[in-house]
C-alpha cells in the first residue's frame, strides 16, 4: 500500500495563491506603478503625468532665489507652489476645463494671458482657482502687465454651483493707461482691496507705465490672512491693513457692489487668478499656510477653523 506524503501547509498556500492571483499586475513591482494612480503601468524612463490637475508634485527641490523655485528654508517653512515655470500645480480652470488651451500660455517661465484685438476686454483663458482651500494664508505672487491691464487675485470666496466665486479681490491693473485707477484713484489702483478700501499712498509701481521698457517689469504682491487681519504688500510695502467684519460688505454695497450676505466674513477659502480680459503675466506663485487662528466676530461670537 502506497501511504500519500503530506504536503507541508506553507507550500501548499504559496501553490494556491499563484493559481488564484487576481491579475498578472498584482505581480508586478511596485516601482513600476505610477505614483498616485494604482494599477496604472509606466514605462521606465518617461516622466509620470498627473491623472488629475489635484495631484501631487513630486518634492520641490531647493532652488537658488531664481523664479518659480523655493529655497531651503521655503521648503522648510512649508511653502508650496502653485507653478514652477512648467505647469500650473494644484490649480484648475474655473469657467474653463482645460485653461491652458484656451486662453493662459506657459512660456519662458510664465504664465501669461494673451490677447489678441478681437479678444479685447472678454474672457478667454479664464479665471484660475486652487484646488486647496486654506483658512490663515500668506500668498506671494509676481505680476507684469501691459498697457491698460486690468487683472486681479480673489480670496475670502462664497462659491456656489453654476456661479462663478466671488470673493475679495486684490486689485492688479494700469495705474496709468486703464480708465478704472484714473477715475477711481487709489480706492481701483493696484494693491487696493478693489472698490472697497483703498490702497496706501506709499504703494509704487516698479514701472508705473507699462509701455516703458527700461525698469523692471515685475512687481511683487503679497496677501496675508491671519485670523480676522488682513494685510496687502506691494513691492515689499504694506499698503493696506484691515479686519475682516461685516463693514467689508458694508463698504461694498455704499460703492454700490452686489455682494452675497457672507461677502468679507472669514472661512476657509481658495485662491483665483482672474481673467478680466487684458493680457496679463504672473510667475512665483506660491502659498504659505498659516496656523490657524480663531476669529471672534462682534456679539461675541467665535469662528474657529474646520475642516475640508
Amino acid at each position: 500500500m502506497t501511504i500519500p506524503r503530506l504536503v507541508p501547509f506553507t507550500a501548499a498556500l504559496a501553490a494556491l495563491t499563484t493559481i488564484f492571483a487576481p491579475s498578472a499586475q498584482a505581480q508586478l513591482p511596485p516601482n513600476i506603478l505610477q505614483p498616485g494612480r494604482p494599477g496604472v503601468p509606466v514605462t521606465p524612463g518617461v516622466p509620470v503625468t498627473p491623472s488629475t490637475p489635484s495631484a501631487q508634485a513630486p518634492a520641490p527641490v531647493p532652488g537658488n532665489g531664481q523664479p518659480n523655485t523655493l529655497t531651503r528654508e521655503e521648503i522648510a517653512q512649508g511653502w508650496k507652489l502653485l507653478f514652477d515655470g512648467k505647469r500650473l500645480i494644484g490649480m484648475r480652470g474655473i469657467q474653463k476645463a482645460d485653461p491652458l488651451a484656451a486662453g493662459w500660455k506657459i512660456q519662458n517661465g510664465e504664465l501669461n494671458l494673451p490677447k489678441e484685438v478681437k479678444d479685447t476686454d472678454r474672457m478667454t483663458g479664464g479665471d484660475l482657482v486652487t484646488m486647496d482651500f486654506f483658512w490663515d494664508f500668506e500668498f506671494r505672487f509676481d505680476f507684469k502687465m501691459t498697457a491698460a491691464a486690468n487683472s486681479g487675485v480673489r480670496y475670502m470666496l462664497t462659491e456656489n454651483f453654476g456661479q462663478v466665486p466671488v470673493g475679495l479681490e486684490y486689485q492688479i491693473v494700469d495705474d496709468v493707461h486703464n480708465s478704472i485707477g484714473l477715475k477711481g484713484g487709489n480706492l481701483r489702483r493696484t494693491g487696493a482691496l478693489d472698490n472697497i478700501f483703498p490702497r496706501g499712498e506709499n504703494a509704487v509701481l516698479r514701472t508705473a507705465d507699462p509701455l516703458n521698457k527700461i525698469r523692471d517689469p515685475w512687481n511683487e504682491g503679497r496677501i496675508v490672512v491671519q485670523g480676522a487681519h488682513v494685510e496687502h504688500w506691494l513691492n515689499g510695502e504694506k499698503v493696506l491693513e484691515f479686519e475682516l467684519s461685516a463693514k467689508v460688505r458694508q463698504s461694498a454695497v455704499a460703492n454700490k457692489m452686489q455682494v452675497p450676505a457672507s461677502f468679507g466674513m472669514k472661512g476657509k477659502t481658495r485662491l483665483s487668478i482672474m481673467d478680466q480680459g487684458t493680457e496679463v503675466a504672473f510667475r512665483n506663485l506660491k502659498v504659505l499656510p498659516l496656523a490657524p487662528q480663531a476669529v471672534i466676530i462682534p456679539g461675541g461670537e467665535t469662528v474657529r477653523p474646520r475642516g475640508k
